[in-house]
């Protein structure tokens, strides 16, 4: 029941000191009202009289200057009412100047009043911006992040505002141009132009049917078929895979019968002597670059024989059936060829990445961007408020200063 009594009792003296301010600035109104309208008055009555007053003396004058001496009596009465009209007139004419001086001193006195603005002080007036009215500026983050997904930069560009969205804009889409640029160069271009230089490298100096003589002389010196046995899994374990790059079907023309290795594969021997069509060139030409294939090149040396391949002892290492300088030569070149294949996985993966990253950046710029159209940057003193209050139960009084950052 108290603090009911205490809040009306400061409801009652808050609505008196608020009315006895707002009669305080309506007593002043009409003050200044009455003191401008006496001031109007005074200056008409002053200005009027004054003139009457000049333009009577002027009058006189020129009456009596006007009036031969000789023949006084005749002229008075002309004269007189010759003054009188003159003093009519100019009353007249000095009272319309009055009126419009007046006039002209009561708009002065009116401009230069004091107003309600000069007691309280300027007003700041800050207009809020509707969504409908910054449409054409608010860019979407969501579209700016497809954009920049589909082509790096696009977004970046949409977004616009600022010169350094342009900048980030146009640099994701160099990158993008150098990477598939350099993407076309090295995993195309230049690995086109080592392949066909391995393959023409393989032509000039490697035979098929040269391998395939030899080996046969080889496998018909072995003694027994444990020997051949173990010559197959050693030198002939890609023996399938060749088969099918030269005819797509291993077995055809006898080049490949599981178990039955370089036992009837005459039509095959006769196919390869010379030149031949390949089902598979990739394949052929990788199966080529084996160590088991060297008896194949024309500059082989140091031709192992049957005795020394140690076929008998199933744990011996292999021996190598030759060696070649063309086939270290081949083996460089598709090494290289291979290197240039290799490359387009890092830049696919690099292209990857310009997308992925430049659409978040487009998302992001997009988000700044709408943020300062709906923010403004205040100072630090804008930022600290206070607040206050009394307890009248406490009789404490309270002050809360806090920043907002």
């Amino acid at each position: 029941m108290r603090s009911i009594v205490i809040a009306f009792s400061f409801l009652f003296l808050s609505t008196s000191a608020f009315a006895q301010v707002r009669d305080l600035f309506a007593e002043f109104e009409e003050e200044t009202k009455a003191a401008e309208v006496v001031s109007s008055s005074s200056v008409y009555d002053s200005a009027a009289s004054s003139s009457s007053v000049a333009i009577a003396s002027e009058a006189r004058q020129s009456s009596s200057s006007s009036t031969p001496r000789g023949d006084s009596n005749a002229v008075q009465p002309s004269s007189s009412s010759a003054y009188d009209g003159a003093v009519s007139s100019s009353s007249v004419a000095i009272a319309s100047e009055a009126q419009q001086s007046s006039s002209s001193v009561i708009e002065i006195a009116s401009s230069s009043s004091i107003s309600r603005r000069d007691i309280l002080g300027p007003t700041k007036v800050s207009k809020v911006y509707s969504i409908d009215e910054m449409k054409g500026k608010y860019k979407s983050p969501r579209k700016a992040l497809f954009f920049s997904l589909v082509v790096p930069g696009s977004g970046q560009l949409y977004v616009g505002g600022s010169t350094f969205n342009y900048i980030r804009g146009a640099a994701y889409l160099a990158i993008e141009g150098a990477l598939w640029g350099s993407w076309y160069y090295y995993s195309v271009y230049k690995y086109d132009k080592q392949v066909k230089k391995y393959k023409k490298f393989a032509k000039n100096h490697y035979s098929a049917y040269t391998y395939e003589s030899k080996m046969h002389d080889l496998y018909n010196g072995l003694d027994d078929s444990d020997e051949e046995a173990e010559f197959v899994e050693r030198y002939l374990s890609n023996r399938e895979t060749y088969c099918k790059s030269i005819y797509g079907e291993a077995s055809t023309n006898g080049c490949y019968v599981e178990g039955k290795e370089l036992t009837n594969d005459k039509n095959h021997v006769n196919h390869v002597n010379g030149s031949f069509d390949l089902y598979n060139a990739g394949s052929y030409y990788s199966s080529i670059a084996g160590s088991t294939y060297v008896l194949g090149w024309d500059d082989v040396e140091d031709e192992a024989a049957v005795s020394a391949l140690n076929l008998s002892n199933d744990d011996a290492e292999t021996v190598s059936l030759g060696t070649s300088s063309n086939w270290k030569i081949y083996r460089s070149l598709r090494s290289k060829a291979n290197d240039y294949a290799d490359l387009q996985a890092w830049f696919f993966g690099g292209l990857i990445l310009n997308h992925i990253v430049s659409a978040l950046d487009a998302a992001w710029s997009a988000h700044s961007h709408n943020k300062v159209l709906y923010e403004e940057e205040l100072s630090w003193y804008d930022r600290l408020h206070f607040e206050g209050g009394f307890i009248p139960m406490n009789s404490q009084s309270v002050l809360n200063v806090y920043f907002n950052f």
